[in-house]
């Protein structure tokens, strides 16, 4: 392998990771604690911030000493040959049961009545608002360490992760180069008589041709003549055949493309044929919407003021959303959610409206912040989405994507 093939792959270093642990650290130093347990089994892996590995682990990490990972067999991934390509930054691993083991340690270290954070019991991630620790699970832990005085600091662990590094500037523009080329596998797939299922397949192939990889949801897919939900398709769950695209369809999917743990996010819509005037329509509150954004994103404002730039056209072109205008990447802030509704004569039918979801969350936006900017408009029955990664860079306002910037025709 060449120098610059290796440069194509970036990886962190030791510095990257004494930089997370000092971050931490300090938070931690804030609350008065002595050390954080961290779950990993959620879908943004918190664990990996720690160990740079995503093994659905627990992390214990104290203010002063080194980290120790507790998982339920032996990696026998650190020994083989092709494990030894790759430099671990936690030494410390324990086998076996992760709760007793880690119990175990707290109290090795003479912390078992001590102020300890905890991460996992709470989150942004979309689904696992509750956190991602069981009740069984939270209940041992209370039971063999009932002396801790436990804190919830999922919090500011998700807005320490949310604000990426150099390094991590480097991975995520990685990231969103390989959802640049899923985008155009999709686009090159959807054709006449071509089925979804296909046209998703070549958007993975290109992700992980390139060194990449997706995490749950995967993808966010639906094809057809007209559409006003979004999700997860449903042949993900229920099978059954793909639908084959004809005049006149779109097929719009929402790609989640990662390379080294770090997330990005395309928002990739095509029209076979020539879009209809309403879809023109839709296309021209989304671009309105993005380029606003781009306009007035900069240190220092809040993420609210951005959501509320962006969520502007919606008021003034009498359509709403699906998803949010703009969220960050990753962790998950996302604006306002399937505001307006009712300005939608297409769903009139329905036994009830949709929910509006309001934003949650709010910061001061700060140098390595990243977003997927996906704005999204509809009614009468159709929906255009586009969007794609952005990133608050030390040059300035970075766009990394640009394919589904604008509603692709084939």
């Amino acid at each position: 392998m060449t120098t610059n093939q290796r440069n194509d792959y970036p990886v962190l270093s030791l510095a990257e990771r004494d930089r997370r642990w000092a971050a931490v650290r300090a938070m931690l130093e804030r609350h008065g604690l002595e050390g954080v347990v961290v779950f990993g089994q959620g879908r943004d892996a918190a664990d990996s911030y720690i160990t740079n590995e995503a093994k659905k682990s627990i992390v214990v990490l104290p203010v002063k000493g080194e980290p120790a990972v507790f998982i339920g067999d032996v990696p026998l991934d650190r020994y083989d040959v092709p494990g030894q390509r790759w430099q671990r930054w936690v030494e410390h691993w324990v086998a076996g049961d992760s709760i007793a083991n880690m119990a175990k340690h707290l109290k090795e270290l003479g912390l078992d009545r001590a102020r300890i954070g905890v991460v996992g019991l709470t989150s942004r991630m979309v689904g696992e608002w509750a956190g991602i620790i069981s009740y069984n699970n939270w209940k041992r832990v209370l039971g063999l360490l009932p002396a801790v005085d436990w804190t919830d600091v999922s919090d500011d662990f998700e807005r320490i992760v949310v604000k990426k590094s150099v390094e991590e500037r480097v991975l995520l523009r990685k990231a969103a180069s390989l959802g640049e080329d899923a985008c155009r596998a999709f686009v090159q797939a959807a054709r006449d008589g071509r089925n979804e299922h296909e046209i998703a397949a070549a958007a993975y192939h290109a992700i992980m041709a390139g060194g990449g990889w997706v995490r749950s949801p995967f993808m966010l897919e639906r094809a057809g003549s007209g559409m006003f939900a979004w999700q997860v398709p449903e042949w993900f769950a229920m099978g059954g055949a793909p639908h084959f695209l004809k005049p006149g369809d779109t097929i719009a999917a929402e790609i989640f493309a990662f390379y080294g743990g770090i997330e990005s996010q395309q928002q990739i819509d095509v029209s076979v044929g020539e879009p209809s005037a309403l879809r023109r329509e839709l296309e021209a509150v989304c671009i309105e919407s993005y380029d606003a954004g781009i306009a007035a994103l900069r240190p220092g404002m809040k993420f609210s003021e951005l959501a509320k730039i962006m969520e502007a056209p919606l008021v003034t072109s009498r359509t709403w959303n699906t998803g949010p205008m703009v969220q960050t990447v990753a962790p998950i802030f996302n604006s306002g959610t399937r505001l307006y509704p009712q300005v939608d004569p297409a769903l009139s039918h329905l036994p009830k409206l949709p929910h509006g979801v309001p934003l949650d969350g709010d910061f001061v936006i700060e140098e390595g912040h990243a977003f997927a900017f996906e704005p999204n408009a509809l009614r009468d029955g159709q929906r255009v989405c586009i969007g794609g990664t952005v990133l608050v860079g030390e040059n300035g306002i970075e766009e990394l994507n640009a394919i589904p910037l604008r509603l692709n025709v084939v």
